[in-house]
């Protein structure tokens, strides 16, 4: 036997005896899962669509496993299709992710100018060598102007047709003149400025290599490890992997002086036996079955049938009636008096016009038990979505949660969150480079019109309009912000489309990689 085959025998065995062992049991049609740390190599094996690309960013010839997005038609005939056509079609929606890089050591202001001498609306504030992004489109117009000189404009962008992502001010380089540029850097910036210069000069230049491998920008600000999370593949449409947990449904809601709010410690949260068992679905037993079913390949959205059961939606949204829900915020990015970026939910704008709120994990038993099955769901420890002990995970970085509270927002007549990404753009000193995984959503009534989730970027060879996810009672909705190989994935766009008629309530959980800070 080679070594490569026994090196495979080894980690499928590996494999078989995690899924043994584990609380969590799954199974997929076509492949066996392993939720053992893994290195790229044998995420390789496990997702066909990792390819071994050769870069060099001035270190000598390294190789990285880079994602590579499979032809369209496999989409299709993997699962027994016909593809429609040999190719993908271009979507009518046009935005994408426009990533703006300040590789000053100067504070920059960032404005968007409605058009060529027109009204500017104040974006946002980059710290020195920081970036930031929104979504945007062809033709947008932004420039950058000092802090306190709004009328000094130190660099213009128009942008450009997607894939051309990157948008970057660097007032030391001389282009084609590296001995001036070296003279400039080292008039300039001092030794931690000129480390952080050099670093971003590297990712960019590992953008152009990744770039030319996959047809996509990289969207990190440095050579990102692959999520440390499991992914579900997502091969063809309509296929389907099932996971299973014993966080089974409540069927009915429990009393009051029941349903306190946890205070139990982390060591004795981590033993803790399922709770009010008496009001738990007798016919499922100890074991509640869930189906994720594929509903795009990339980017990768699943919708899973009565996540919540009945009794779950009326006891969330009777705690809906005890808390008060503000005007939804977008984050924007602020400064922290040491000087590093922060993103600030105070900023109003008219691509969010619902109302929400935020849901700990330990409001109620009911809540937690919702935490524990996402876990599940995501063939990861339940520790990962809380505070831990000292003894917990400890190869995790932090004991801090790896997600944020549950959000509970609600959509009224003509109310919508236009297309956006849910991921954010991390500090360039931020070695773990924090950003948001994956978004489940939940479902907590139906039957209004319009209200749907919109993913208006689905690669698909059959139509150019969006993917359109419709709201259903108890329905959950997984998708990734990130690729395999750690990319943030610009595909993931997507929006809260406006109600028409009725109204729409959902929750959603946000899960960070590598840790929520």
């Amino acid at each position: 036997m080679s070594w490569s085959l026994w090196w495979l025998s080894l980690w499928l065995s590996l494999c078989l005896l995690v899924t043994a062992t584990s609380s969590t049991t799954t199974t997929t049609e076509e492949t066996l899962e392993c939720s053992v740390t893994e290195t790229a190599q044998q995420q390789q094996l496990r997702d066909p669509a990792l390819k071994e690309m050769s870069y060099d960013i001035g270190d000598g010839p390294q190789t990285f496993w880079a994602y590579v997005e499979p032809d369209v038609t496999s989409f299709y005939e993997n699962g027994g299709l016909t593809p429609p056509a040999s190719h993908k079609v271009v979507p009518k929606f046009n935005g994408f992710a426009a990533k703006f890089i300040n590789l000053s050591n100067q504070h920059v202001q960032h404005y968007w100018e409605r058009h060529k001498g027109g009204d500017a609306l104040a974006m946002r504030h980059y710290t020195p060598f920081s970036a930031g992004g929104t979504g945007s489109f062809p033709n947008h117009r932004f420039f950058f102007t000092p802090l306190d000189d709004p009328n000094t404009r130190l660099i213009e962008w128009v942008i450009k047709e997607y894939p051309n992502n990157l948008y970057v001010y660097d007032p030391y380089l001389v282009p084609g003149d590296e001995a001036q540029t070296e003279k400039n850097l080292r008039k300039a910036l001092n030794k931690k400025e000129r480390h952080q210069y050099d670093k971003w000069r590297k990712t960019l230049l590992f953008h152009e290599q990744y770039l030319n491998f996959t047809g996509r920008s990289y969207l990190a600000h440095s050579l990102r490890d692959a999520p440390q999370e499991f992914m579900w593949r997502a091969d063809y449409f309509g296929q389907e992997h099932w996971v299973t947990t014993k966080e089974t449904h409540f069927k009915s809601t429990p009393p009051l002086e029941t349903m306190d709010p946890i205070t139990a410690t982390p060591e004795e949260r981590a033993v803790q036996p399922r709770t009010l068992e008496e009001h738990r679905d007798p016919e499922e037993g100890n074991i509640l079955n869930m189906t994720l079913k594929v509903l795009s390949c990339a980017p990768r959205v699943f919708e899973i049938p009565n996540f919540l059961s009945p009794s779950e939606v009326e006891h969330i949204l009777e705690m809906a009636g005890g808390l008060e829900l503000g005007e939804s915020k977008t984050g924007d990015v602020g400064v922290n008096n040491d000087g590093r970026q922060r993103i600030d939910p105070s900023k109003k704008t008219k691509t969010r016009t619902s109302f929400n709120t935020w849901v700990p994990r330990e409001k109620s038993p009911i809540i937690d038990a919702i935490y524990r099955r996402s876990a599940d769901l995501l063939r990861m420890d339940e520790a990962i979505l809380r505070y831990r002990g000292k003894r917990e995970l400890p190869e995790r970085t932090s004991k801090q949660a790896a997600c944020e509270q549950l959000q509970l927002v609600h959509y009224d007549l003509t109310q919508e969150y236009t297309a956006h990404h849910d991921f954010g753009y991390s500090h360039i000193d931020d070695d773990q480079q924090g950003a948001r995984f994956a978004t489940l959503l939940f479902y907590l009534n139906e039957g209004m019109e319009g209200g749907e989730t919109s993913f208006p970027r689905w690669v698909n060879a059959e139509t150019f309009e969006q993917l359109k996810v419709t709201p259903e009672l108890g329905k959950a909705v997984l998708f990734y912000s990130q690729l395999p190989d750690g990319n943030l994935d610009d595909f993931s766009q997507h929006a809260a489309l406006p109600i028409k008629d009725g109204e729409k309530w959902l929750i959603n959980l946000w899960v960070w990689s590598p840790e929520y800070k």
